[in-house]
């Protein structure tokens, strides 16, 4: 890949659930990143910050940085229960609306069910999900976010089988997940042919690294993913969009070694 096609992308990282927030995002703009990534659960849950949206959102302003908002992943949409279902929907729309009040563009969601599989079918399970996306595509877009479905490996709508739902769901985009594409089975040539062919559709990517085996959330260049075929397909569509480094720490030096590592990659060194 040479340095004159290049994907032209926005990078940040997904804030550690016990790092302060100002703190990160300071040290963020120090580091020139975009943008943060932030997951709604734990010390960030929405019923914990929604009051304090306003100054969050002065500090984003304040760093020059946006903000991406990825739903909780913990509540299942593709519940088969109507009314626990309809309750996670209530949830994520409530955290559409914060996102929204942080200023955010795009809000990540999965596009999953859990259900058991030896209660209920595989076509079922889908039904399920799509009960849950029915009120969730719109409801991003009224609030003007991009709803961007992440592609899973514990469900139906891994990356083998997404562009079935990004048929189904033309208003929907794609948040491209590196790990959970090769976990299922896509190897870097197809992860570049898929980024190629549907680049159209993806809003966002998460770039995270592994050993196989496991989701491990590692920086990019620490594993043995080779990112160069996935930049490539997204250059060769003329790609712009938000990268997040899905990284599965608090320490700011091991996303640092992410963020160059990345900045090698598109340099073509």
């Amino acid at each position: 890949m040479t340095a004159d096609a290049v994907p032209t992308l926005d990078l940040g990282f997904t804030l550690g659930l016990n790092v302060s927030f100002e703190r990160a995002v300071a040290w963020a703009a120090e580091e020139g990143f975009d943008f943060v990534e932030l997951l709604l659960d734990g010390h960030y849950a929405r019923e914990r910050i929604e009051g304090r949206a306003g100054a969050m959102r002065e500090t984003l302003a304040g760093a020059g940085l946006g903000v991406v908002v990825h739903l909780p992943f913990v509540p299942d949409p593709g519940v088969p229960y109507g009314p626990i279902r309809r309750g996670v929907v209530e949830e994520f729309v409530a955290g559409m609306d914060l996102a929204a009040d942080l200023g955010a563009e795009t809000v990540v969601f999965h596009p999953s069910s859990d259900a058991w599989d030896l209660g209920w079918e595989a076509d079922e399970r889908r039904e399920f999900v799509h009960a849950a996306l029915e009120d969730l595509v719109p409801a991003a877009r009224d609030r003007g976010l991009v709803p961007a479905l992440e592609n899973v490996v514990s469900s139906y709508y891994d990356a083998t089988t997404f562009p079935e739902l990004l048929d189904r769901y033309p208003d929907a985009a794609m948040t491209f997940d590196t790990s959970h594409a090769l976990l299922a089975g896509m190897d870097e040539a197809g992860m570049g042919a898929f980024c190629r062919e549907h680049a159209d559709r993806i809003a966002h990517l998460h770039l995270v690294d592994t050993r196989g085996g496991a989701d491990e959330h590692l920086p990019v260049g620490m594993g043995r993913i080779d990112f160069e075929p996935v930049f490539a397909g997204l250059a060769d569509a003329d790609w712009s969009g938000t990268a997040t480094l899905e990284i599965g720490t608090e320490d700011f030096d091991t996303i640092a070694l992410g963020r160059r590592h990345v900045a090698e990659l598109l340099d073509g060194r």
